[in-house]
């Protein structure tokens, strides 16, 4: 069994004979494991902190082409909300989607780009939805959020914001979800840089913060979309 193990990457042989020790897959796998709990408790206590905002705060990763959602809380205690935990979305649609795509290196956004189109047989439309996309993730990233209606959680507004690592890359993506419809528009306006209510101002703020402290925790110090600390 040692020897099909080492043939793998999760095991490899000692220098004495019949010692062996854990493979470099086995390694990484365990340090995206920890690096996996390690976020879930962070954001747990942040979206703990801000427990009194109405909402559903979630944690999205990517995997491949989805978006999983890995941790979830609510001001309300309903078990229901907990089956969130688990839900994947394309990575073509939803706000935690679109976050998670847009401050990836460009190159490594290139290459997810082409699978995307490769596996849904979008070779004739590729040079279009290329440039799509690049100029979609740099809007994104100009605004420092985005949002989605009825696509992450059905019939309400989502915010999505990144989060990033001590090495300053894209961890993962904060939504609160939720949220009123009548939002919609005012979102529409920061989107497009124009004036909108002060309410929508703060939400977004609000939302950014999560992302910010979160990105915190993960060791982050570089600036944060413009927040100030």
């Amino acid at each position: 069994m040692l020897d099909n193990l080492a043939a793998v990457g999760w095991a490899e042989r000692g220098i004495n004979r019949g010692e062996y020790r854990l493979g470099i897959d086995c390694v990484r796998i365990g340090g995206q494991i920890e690096s996996r709990l390690d976020i879930q408790q962070i954001a747990r206590r942040t979206f703990r902190a801000h427990r009194g905002q109405f909402g559903i705060w979630g944690l999205f990763v990517r995997r491949r082409l989805r978006t999983v959602c890995i941790e979830t809380r609510t001001r309300e205690a309903l078990q229901s909300y907990a089956q969130l935990v688990g839900n994947s979305l394309p990575l073509s649609m939803s706000a935690p989607s679109h976050v998670l795509t847009a401050w990836l290196p460009p190159a490594r956004y290139e290459q997810l780009l082409e699978h995307y189109a490769y596996n849904n047989e979008l070779g004739g439309t590729f040079s279009t939805m290329r440039t799509t996309a690049m100029g979609q993730a740099r809007h994104i990233r100009e605004c420092g959020f985005t949002y989605d209606v009825g696509q992450t959680m059905a019939g309400s507004v989502t915010i999505s914001v990144p989060v990033f690592n001590h090495a300053g890359e894209i961890q993962a993506a904060i939504a609160l979800s939720s949220l009123s419809r009548s939002l919609e528009p005012e979102l529409a306006c920061l989107v497009d840089g124009k004036p909108a209510t002060a309410s929508a101002q703060d939400m977004v703020q609000l939302v950014q913060t999560a992302g910010r402290e979160v990105s915190r925790g993960l060791g982050y110090s570089g600036d944060y979309l413009g927040l100030s600390s």
